[in-house]
């Protein structure tokens, strides 16, 4: 009977350590994925907080690092000049949306709740309005709590939307 139970801690502990064995091995596949910084960024460009549009190779190590994991590190003056209109841009449209919206943000949770977005027609380069209740598609553009507001939007920002962003 001794012999039976210990037999039986023997298997109990054999299954412990494979478990944790398994675990274990989980945790180590979890590492989180890292952006490497490339160290040929001097030829570079990217914007400061002005709009000034800067080559990299007189700033410091941390800051290019800093740049580059934010996405602000270009390889032309061209690129960096455009991502500067893009931020602007993007700021003014949804400045333009929290007045028009009154308050209002999108609850993702309200299947019941229409929201209205913008999108484009990449091959007439035609904006249009689209509705949607559940679904988020992660758009650089604002939601709107009614399709006239979004309508209005068009309207108002168009030309520039085509210009900068399509």
């Amino acid at each position: 009977m001794i012999n039976e139970e210990l037999k039986q801690q023997i298997e109990q502990l054999e299954q412990q350590i494979k478990d944790l064995k398994v675990k274990l091995e989980k945790e180590v596949e979890k590492k989180p994925y890292e952006v490497e910084v490339p160290e040929d960024v001097d030829d570079c460009y990217t914007t400061g907080i002005y709009g000034i549009v800067d080559r990299l190779e007189n700033f410091s190590t941390p800051y290019k690092e800093g740049c580059y994991k934010r996405g602000l590190i270009f390889k032309t003056r061209e690129q960096a000049e455009q991502h500067d209109k893009e931020l602007i841009l993007l700021f003014k449209l949804h400045k333009w949306a929290e007045e028009h919206n009154g308050g209002w943000t999108p609850n993702w949770r309200d299947f019941d709740e229409y929201k209205y977005s913008v999108s484009c027609d990449c091959d007439e380069y035609k904006l249009f309005v689209k509705s949607c209740w559940y679904e988020n598609a992660f758009s650089k553009l604002p939601y709107f709590k009614s399709e006239e507001i979004a309508e209005q939007f068009i309207e108002e920002f168009r030309e520039e939307i085509i210009e900068v962003l399509c």
